[in-house]
């Protein structure tokens, strides 16, 4: 017997009306979920109003501090929506604060965090409101958003000139290309310098968004670190980037420097004559590096190299012993160090997340808002670094919403 499927011959009509009972089924949902988190915060309201007071409605206890005075109702933007009429009893005598918000707290801090998230990413507040109210929260005005976005850019200016204060022996210096867009889309540099501890404890010191990669740059990021407090480090650590490694003799001479191992083969297979010979080429020149045990060790390991590959790939081979003395440094540092110090794979790591976070903007309009919204990834990533609740001290007394 042939099966009939009713599926492909359904009515304009009942398709709508599936749409319509999807979309009140989930907003049903939404009123149920909200409803439950509205009695769960008047509870703890209540039960922490009962400790501060120290006595129940109706209880009379020698403990008593106050007595009640009514209540009054308001509101607070959640993760969920906004939940409101919450119930807040009030102390005759006492001026009682809860732990669940704080006294003049409208927004919730993740929905703060999620507010400057969408006007970064629709870049106006006109798109921000969209994307706010899409998941079911107020319409907040315009300049609210704007005043937020202003409150987190002075919490930006504060950290770039904090003070350094710890001493950070490895510093790791790169940089990564991000769209920008003024008059018309191109292409900047953000450079990024990353201090190390003997603990492997590491910080972003700052960074800085430049054109180009050049010299100029290199030094204004390495002579702010230094007008910050930043002693000359141990080991400064880099790609083979001759800006970087000019800029670093100049602002720390006494300062030796390590170039990445890992970037010195990857920038000698580009001279392979043979595509064939790149995976054994690869792997034999890092195990110049990775099976050394000191520098006679790794000399000896050279010159193996060098007579196996220099009738082969010359040309590969040249540009392998090109500097090499320069990804050598780090053999005079502590041995149990070598894995960390050997390449600029810490902050090419971290570059890598921080250009997969960008990729979702797909280009910055100006040079504030990529300071901005990279510092909002900073922020995301160590939440102590800046508190939300500290973003708006003033704001929240404000009345934020459009009627």
């Amino acid at each position: 017997m042939e099966q009939l499927y009713f599926e492909e011959h359904l009515t304009r009509r009942w398709q709508e009306s599936k749409r319509e009972f999807r979309s009140r089924f989930w907003d049903e949902i939404q009123l149920q979920i909200r409803s439950q988190v509205k009695e769960m915060m008047g509870s703890l309201v209540q039960t922490e109003f009962n400790s501060i007071i120290g006595a129940h409605p109706y209880e009379r206890t020698l403990t008593r501090k106050s007595k009640r005075c009514g209540s009054y109702l308001r509101s607070l933007e959640t993760p969920l929506g906004r939940i409101e009429d919450i119930q807040i009893p009030r102390a005759r005598k006492l001026d009682v604060r809860f732990s669940l918000f704080d006294r003049w707290q409208q927004v919730d801090d993740s929905v703060l965090e999620a507010m400057l998230q969408a006007y970064l990413l629709g870049r106006s507040s006109a798109c921000a409101q969209k994307i706010i109210q899409s998941f079911g929260h107020s319409r907040f005005s315009r300049g609210f958003l704007q005043r937020l976005t202003h409150s987190f850019e002075g919490k930006l200016q504060a950290w770039l000139n904090r003070p350094i204060t710890q001493t950070w022996p490895y510093v790791f210096i790169d940089g990564m290309v991000v769209d920008v867009k003024e008059a018309h889309l191109q292409q900047w540099c953000v450079l990024w310098a990353l201090g190390m501890d003997e603990k492997h404890n590491t910080e972003v010191l700052g960074f800085l968004v430049l054109k180009t990669e050049s010299q100029e740059g290199c030094e204004r990021l390495l002579r702010d670190l230094q007008r910050r407090g930043l002693p000359p480090p141990k080991l400064i650590i880099s790609d083979d980037s001759r800006a970087i490694e000019n800029a670093a003799a100049m602002v720390f001479p006494h300062t030796p420097q390590q170039g990445c191992s890992f970037h010195k083969v990857k920038a000698a297979g580009k001279h392979l004559m043979n595509k064939k010979n790149r995976k054994a080429f690869s792997r034999q020149a890092a195990d110049v590096y990775l099976k050394a045990s000191g520098r006679k060790s790794i000399l000896k390991r050279l010159q193996r190299f060098k007579s196996k590959w220099k009738d082969k790939e010359p040309e590969a081979l040249r540009s392998f012993l090109s500097g090499f003395e320069r990804t050598m440094t780090y053999l005079d540092f502590p041995k149990n160090h070598w894995r960390w110090i050997h390449t600029n794979n810490l902050c090419e790591g971290f570059i890598d997340k921080v250009r997969d976070w960008t990729l979702r903007f797909g280009y910055f309009q100006g040079r504030g808002n990529l300071y901005t919204a990279l510092f909002s990834y900073l922020c995301h990533k160590n939440p102590k670094l800046v508190s939300l609740e500290s973003l708006m001290p003033d704001f929240q007394k404000d009345t934020i919403l459009i009627a």
